[in-house]
C-alpha cells in the first residue's frame, strides 16, 4: 500500500475520533439546541396560528413597547435584537407594510431611521401577549421546578455575561 492510500484512511480515522469527542463533550450543548428550537418553533406556530403574527415580529414589538414613546433607531433595535443590517431592514419593511411599525428618517441624523410603533402594532401586541404567556409557561416554566428555576437563574446570567468580562477574572 502506498503512502497515498494511507492518507484517507489516515484523515477517517482523525475524523471519526473528533467526531466522538464532539459528541462526547457537547452533549449538553446540543440538548440546549434542541430544546430551544423546538420551543421557538411551537412558540412561532401558536403566534402565527393565534394572532397572525409571526414571532419576529412579536419580539421586534416587545422591544420598541419596552422603550420610551415606543420608538428606537434602527440600529439599536438591531443590536438589541442581534440581527444584521439587512436582516433587520427586510423585516421592518415587512412590519411597516402590515402597519405595525413606522419607518421614518432620524430627526437629527439624516441617515439614521427611527421605528415606532404603531397604534395596530399595540393592539396585536396586547392581543398576543396573554396567549404568549400562557404557551411560555406550558413548554418552559411549569415543566421546571421551584429548583430548576432557581439554577437556571443563576446560570443564565453567566452564559450572558460578556466574554471579556469572564476571561478577566
Amino acid at each position: 500500500m502506498s503512502a497515498l492510500d494511507e492518507r484517507p484512511a489516515e484523515a477517517a480515522c482523525e475524523l471519526a475520533e473528533a467526531l466522538a469527542r464532539l459528541n462526547q463533550q457537547t452533549g449538553l450543548w446540543q440538548s440546549y439546541l434542541a430544546v430551544h428550537r423546538r420551543i421557538t418553533e411551537q412558540l412561532a406556530d401558536e403566534m402565527l396560528a393565534e394572532h397572525q403574527l409571526p414571532l419576529e415580529w412579536f419580539d421586534v414589538l416587545v422591544h420598541l413597547a419596552d422603550l420610551p414613546g415606543m420608538r428606537a433607531r434602527q440600529k439599536e433595535l438591531r443590536d438589541r435584537m442581534l440581527l444584521s443590517e439587512s436582516g433587520v431592514s427586510r423585516l421592518l419593511v415587512r412590519m411597516e407594510k402590515a402597519g405595525v411599525i413606522t419607518r421614518s428618517t432620524a430627526g437629527d441624523d439624516r441617515r439614521g431611521m427611527e421605528i415606532t410603533v404603531t397604534e395596530a402594532g399595540q393592539a396585536a401586541l396586547l392581543a398576543a401577549i396573554d396567549s404568549h404567556l400562557q404557551l411560555v409557561a406550558s413548554l418552559f416554566t411549569d415543566r421546571l421546578t421551584a429548583t430548576d428555576r432557581a439554577a437556571l437563574s443563576r446560570v443564565l446570567p453567566k452564559l450572558l455575561a460578556k466574554r471579556d468580562a469572564i476571561w478577566s477574572l
